[in-house]
């Protein structure tokens, strides 16, 4: 129970994340949020492992676990991040959502190869409720962008201007950035609960994760031509809503490794999905014109969220 529910509780946070990440971006770019929220993820950890005493416990993991670790943090925090936020930039928060649910099928088919885990009908069930939701807002978004298209070609200016005041989602960037952000996103779920098994070290598993996504972006960053100038350059309107992320998706991250130290990846990936419901919820407070929300939408968040129910109820019966 504990389990499912620090992934339900991470769901939310990351949910509100993408959504004051995508406010950042409609200024900056995805380097520039990186910049910011990944090396804030280490003091951060840094703090928590002290509070909590995991800190001091570093000799209850193996070489291999902390490796693992590290992996999943530089596969995570780094590759995987960079793709997403270009992902938000170029759909919005909640566009890119559909896409990177792709992350839940990848990590359940691995962790059923490689960790043994099981699969129950149940299970089955609410899993396809969550891959419908996206499909369903996949065709929303098409059939928006299809009215816009429309728009552009009418004669009236007003019409012009109608069109030209609302966001429009780059479809083949943002599907392919997500794409490869989902890849990412599904496999290292592995990597984390390979290291962290049987430890309930999830705070201090966040801490080498980041501190290996750090010392990797650094070094990318000195090594890429301009690209420190570019962080240098970052819009000050992007930078408190980039802080606020990065303190977002620390915490729900933390929840996250917490949540696969005591559950199953086949439960806590599908329940993390509960995301999508989060980032529509966002999106309409703090973005609602940078989004696409419709009533078709909207529809598609409460099958994602009984999709959710069904995980969460089937994990306590199991255990």
């Amino acid at each position: 129970m504990i389990g499912a529910l620090f992934a339900f509780l991470s769901a939310c946070l990351q949910g509100v994340n993408s959504a004051c990440l995508r406010r950042g971006v409609l200024t900056g770019s995805a380097s520039q949020a990186m910049a910011i929220t990944v090396p804030m993820g280490v003091p951060l950890a840094l703090l928590a492992a002290w509070l909590t005493g995991q800190l001091y416990q570093m000799d209850e993991l193996s070489r291999q676990g902390a490796l693992f670790l590290a992996g999943s943090g530089i596969l995570q925090y780094a590759w995987a991040r960079y793709w997403n936020y270009r992902a938000v930039a170029a759909l919005g928060s909640v566009g890119a959502g559909p896409v990177q649910q792709l992350q839940m099928w990848i990590a359940v088919v691995l962790a059923v190869v490689l960790l043994d885990e099981t699969l129950t009908v149940p299970k089955l069930l609410g899993m396809c409720l969550v891959f419908i939701s996206p499909l369903i807002i996949a065709v929303s978004i098409k059939r928006r962008n299809a009215r816009h298209a429309q728009m552009d070609q009418a004669d009236s200016d007003e019409d012009r201007r109608a069109g030209a005041a609302l966001f429009r989602p780059k479809i083949l960037i943002g599907y392919g950035c997500a794409i490869i952000a989902a890849i990412s996103y599904g496999s290292s779920p592995i990597l984390i609960r390979s290291g962290l098994e049987g430890t309930n070290l999830g705070i201090l598993g966040g801490l080498i994760a980041y501190s290996a996504a750090t010392m990797t972006f650094v070094l990318f960053s000195c090594l890429a031509p301009g690209q420190i100038r570019h962080i240098r350059q970052t819009d000050r309107r992007s930078i408190p809503w980039y802080a606020m992320a990065g303190v977002l998706v620390y915490i729900a991250q933390t929840l996250y490794f917490m949540a696969l130290s005591l559950a199953p990846v086949t439960v806590v990936a599908p329940i993390h999905q509960f995301s999508l419901v989060a980032r529509v919820c966002a999106g309409y407070v703090i973005n609602r014109n940078h989004e696409v929300l419709t009533p078709t939408v909207i529809m598609a968040v409460l099958l994602s969220f009984a999709g959710t129910v069904i995980l969460a109820v089937d994990w306590q019966w199991m255990r």
